[in-house]
């Protein structure tokens, strides 16, 4: 993958809102300075070891990257728990939750304090990306990928911010059908929209574990690449680690509380 592979350190987080703790997990270049930063809204499955790691693969391609936990630390045992989870999200306290994690980053000293953050959602989390996107003006750019839950068309009214939007051809979760008219009404309401199709791929095609195509680690790669250059365009370029990652691992990894 031709992204900048920085040193990182990744850390359990928490932040205050309306008086509760959301939970949370942060990674971020251990390189000194300010850094651009992200939102990473997971799927139906949560904070789970996916979700970190690709919290990880953001800050190493330059980004300070909160995963706010959606389910406040519950695990679902099953598949029909996890759908269960996620269909009783309540979702305007969820927004909220999200919109005030990009206030925190701000608050980082390796963020600057009028940064613009980029939201990126997978699955049920690009619904809530967007969501957020329509309803707060806490992101400047927002990437989608494959969005299991479609916003009624007039939340999407208030998305000022540009689109990256990624879906496969064969994902039955988010079928054609679904996109097309997601893609009428952002193309109607001239919301700057930049959407991919990945031939003969299907749903949550970043996960090895949930998509098994022979092509899906080049569908990933590809479409990971084009995130990064886009947030980089619109959220800002990453600070230069001051010495290059060597073969051996160098991640550091914690669970001290900010």
């Amino acid at each position: 993958m031709s992204t900048p592979d920085h040193k990182i350190i990744s850390l359990h987080a928490g932040y205050e809102h309306n008086g509760d703790t959301v939970d949370g997990y942060i990674a971020r270049p251990i390189a000194p300075g300010t850094h651009p930063a992200v939102v990473l809204i997971s799927g139906m499955s949560g904070l789970n070891p996916f979700q970190r790691e690709m919290t990880r693969t953001f800050a190493r391609a330059g980004f300070v990257t909160l995963s706010p936990d959606l389910f406040d630390g519950y695990s679902a045992p099953d598949h029909a728990s996890a759908l269960l989870a996620k269909n009783s999200l309540d979702i305007n306290s969820t927004v909220e939750r999200l919109a005030s994690g990009a206030d925190w980053l701000r608050q980082l000293p390796w963020v600057e304090d009028n940064a613009q953050i980029g939201v990126i959602g997978f699955c049920l989390g690009g619904g809530l990306a967007l969501l957020t996107l329509g309803r707060t003006d806490a992101f400047s750019a927002g990437v989608i990928y494959y969005q299991s839950l479609f916003p009624d068309p007039a939340e999407l009214a208030g998305i000022t911010t540009k689109l990256l939007c990624h879906y496969g051809t064969a994902d039955k979760s988010t079928p054609a059908e679904e996109v097309d008219r997601f893609r009428t009404e952002v193309d109607r309401l001239n919301i700057k929209n930049e959407i991919h199709f990945y031939q003969g791929i299907g749903h949550s095609f970043l996960n090895p574990s949930q998509e098994s195509s022979s092509n899906r680690n080049d569908a990933a790669e590809l479409s990971l690449e084009r995130t990064f250059k886009f947030l980089h365009q619109e959220v800002g370029n990453p600070a230069v680690d001051p010495e290059p990652q060597s073969e051996i691992d160098q991640e550091v990894e914690t669970t001290a509380s900010l």
